[in-house]
């Protein structure tokens, strides 16, 4: 009935591969639980898909076997040409599933966490005194919630509970203030 050359078969396999790998990953994903259990075969774990590699690969696979085929038997291409559409094409698809994995999933998470350089210069008090030697602790809002650190007197002058002070730089994970004038 067709007519399929090694290279056809090849493409047909790797395209069946990354649809395969596309229905576990979905399903691997979602709270999917056997109602069986596989004698020998621990799921117990969890399953984890990193940024690049899997969804890569597998659009790089699938793509690869789609265009090929279509290269092949719909386009009538000979077989080095449509290995070069495949490798081109999937490339391509391979670097917009990632970029729309990334842009979708990856950015859109925020961070709660404060960089250090972005702390130099905003006001805090005083939540614990700062004895002139010694660490006392501040506190201070950064992305709308209160953070709380230890500080040090950045001209060695004690600072009592309750003062304003401003960060002037960063020893460490202590920050040294000095008194807002």
């Amino acid at each position: 009935m067709f007519d399929l050359s090694a290279l056809d078969i090849f493409y047909l396999i790797l395209l069946g591969i990354g649809v395969l790998y596309a229905v576990i990953a979905l399903l691997a994903g979602m709270d999917f639980d056997l109602p069986f259990d596989l004698p020998g075969v621990d799921l117990s774990h969890e399953i984890s898909i990193a940024n690049i590699s899997p969804i890569s690969i597998a659009a790089f696979v699938t793509a690869f076997g789609a265009i090929g085929i279509v290269a092949t038997r719909g386009m009538g291409q000979a077989a080095m040409t449509s290995v070069i559409w495949a490798v081109v094409g999937s490339l391509v698809v391979a670097v917009l599933a990632h970029a729309l994995f990334f842009f979708l999933f990856i950015a859109p998470q925020a961070s709660s966490a404060v960089r250090q350089g972005d702390l130099i210069g905003i006001t805090a008090e005083v939540t614990a005194p700062i004895p002139a030697t010694s660490v006392g602790e501040i506190s201070y809002v950064a992305m709308g919630s209160r953070q709380t650190a230890s500080a040090r007197s950045a001209d060695g002058q004690a600072i009592p509970r309750g003062a304003t002070v401003i960060v002037e730089s960063i020893t460490g994970t202590v920050l040294n203030v000095r008194p807002k004038t």
